[in-house]
């Protein structure tokens, strides 16, 4: 469902295609001409009539350059060509679905490795804190609170109250997570205000009403 909204996101404004790719054509192994080429044929529908005469026309290029640009988009399966019958005429299209597909997962990739980079930092974020290298079962356990969609705000702070209160393991660590999660902290605020209003009510109950002038 995700990857059809964003499709469908992609298809809905032809500017949106255009300038992904050029900072990303590369990545797909297209050629500057190409990318032009690309450019000049995006539309909110997948299928374009083909038509070289008209292309060339558009692009101010020949036919040959046309026929060469869609032969290689064609081989890196960017684009294809395809036969479909419509109103009883059979006419030739270019077919550029392959095209959107390719983009998504470039997307994604990008989310995936931009998670796990952010994820890696934590590591040694900890790691740098407590003065030493983690063991194989200390990644395990800091996977898992990733995984629980625990914030690297959030472990941050609960490793910053365990050095300040001298101790130096992952377990005591994943005790603060733990009552912090059970309280529903979700992010380094929420910590501040639930310590703020523990000293209002502190500095009330230590108040002494008996000795209030009146």
């Amino acid at each position: 469902m995700k990857s059809n909204n964003i499709i469908n996101i992609l298809k809905s404004n032809n500017l949106v295609i255009p300038g992904f790719l050029l900072n990303n054509y590369k990545n797909f192994n297209i050629t500057e001409k190409e990318l032009i080429f690309l450019s000049s044929i995006i539309t909110k529908e997948d299928l374009i009539i083909f038509n070289s005469e008209e292309l060339a026309t558009n692009l101010n290029w020949n036919i040959t350059d046309i026929m060469e640009v869609i032969s290689s988009l064609s081989e890196k399966k960017i684009i294809n060509i395809i036969v479909k019958k419509i109103d009883s005429k059979m006419q030739e299209y270019i077919d550029i679905s392959s095209l959107y597909e390719k983009i998504l997962m470039n997307i994604l990739n990008e989310e995936e490795n931009s998670k796990e980079e952010e994820n890696s930092k934590i590591y040694n974020i900890i790691e740098a804190e407590l003065g030493r290298t983690l063991s194989p079962i200390e990644y395990e356990t800091i996977g898992e609170w990733l995984e629980s969609n625990i914030s690297e705000e959030l472990i941050k702070e609960a490793l910053k109250e365990a050095v300040l209160n001298g101790v130096g393991n992952l377990k005591y660590i994943d005790k603060i997570l733990h009552e912090w999660t059970k309280k529903g902290y979700k992010k380094a605020s929420d910590i501040k205000k639930r310590k703020k209003y523990e000293e209002i009510q502190e500095d009330l109950f230590d108040y002494d009403w008996l000795d209030e002038d009146v």
